[in-house]
């Protein structure tokens, strides 16, 4: 039964903290990749390895990983002209539209990702970082097209499940939403690990997050999680949800009725 409700928790959590992830970090390029390729070069200034270690293949640094390497240092101009230099496909395209994005120079990054799209009307990781712009435009419903799309194309991948349900709580279709994310959280249980909690708040409204901290508090409690149930309504309440006699009321609620923590968030109600 513990781990069970462990087992909740660790969704339920991930589900709830995802939903304070920008879609932008999410772009198709993750960190832990350019964190791998930072590994790799730091390799070339250890010591030569040793006899046992030898059968290893060497690590070929190529004309695009070079240019991977200036994006994953932040040198965004750098990663541009070396992809500039390159034979131009979608996934070069691509990686040019996410340094143009990351530099905030959104209408080259719009093209790119549109060059990427042309040149191959199958790659996913085009239509993804495509749908982050229109999200951040607030064309909440195209950015909500563009991420299906790129899931129809890659359906595994949990960065496009992660958005979409973004997508879907800023268009407060919270269930589907909370879908969304426990799709990604299925395929890949590490992609809430790092999250931008500070971003939300420079894209979302007092309203908008009392909203939402209020949608997290039903689902935690529902689930029987009773201590993050009650934060999450502190939370609502600070943020600007006044009719509380409706929250009380709430049958989603129903389980913390009784409890001397949820009653102390209900003064003017109590005998």
């Amino acid at each position: 039964m513990k781990s069970s409700n462990a087992s909740t928790r660790r969704i339920v959590n991930a589900s709830i903290a995802a939903a304070l992830l920008l879609a932008f970090c999410t772009l198709a390029s993750s960190r832990a990749a350019a964190q791998r390729l930072l590994s790799v070069v730091s390799t070339d200034h250890q010591q030569p390895s040793t006899a046992a270690n030898s059968s290893t293949e060497p690590q070929v640094m190529t004309p695009e990983l070079y240019a991977d390497l200036f994006a994953a240092r932040q040198h965004y101009d750098e990663a541009i002209a070396a992809y500039r230099r390159l034979p131009e496909n979608a996934q070069i395209d691509n990686k040019i539209g996410m340094a143009y994005q990351r530099l905030h120079m959104i209408a080259a990054a719009r093209s790119y990702y549109g060059r990427a799209i042309k040149l191959d009307r199958k790659y996913a990781p085009a239509y993804n970082n495509l749908g982050t712009i229109e999200y951040h435009d607030k064309d909440l419903r195209h950015a909500e097209r563009l991420y299906r799309r790129a899931i129809k194309l890659e359906p595994k991948t949990a960065q496009y499940w992660s958005n979409l349900g973004a997508a879907y709580l800023a268009r407060q279709k919270y269930h589907d939403g909370a879908e969304a994310y426990q799709r990604a959280f299925v395929l890949d249980p590490d992609i809430f690990q790092e999250i931008a909690l500070n971003g939300l708040r420079e894209a979302t409204s007092s309203e908008e997050m009392a909203k939402m901290y209020l949608v997290f508090a039903g689902i935690f409690a529902q689930a029987g999680l009773k201590t993050e149930a009650l934060d999450y309504l502190r939370k609502a309440f600070l943020e600007g949800v006044h009719d509380k006699n409706a929250v009380q009321q709430d049958q989603q609620f129903a389980s913390l009725h009784g409890d001397p923590a949820f009653e102390q968030l209900f003064p003017q109600h109590r005998k």
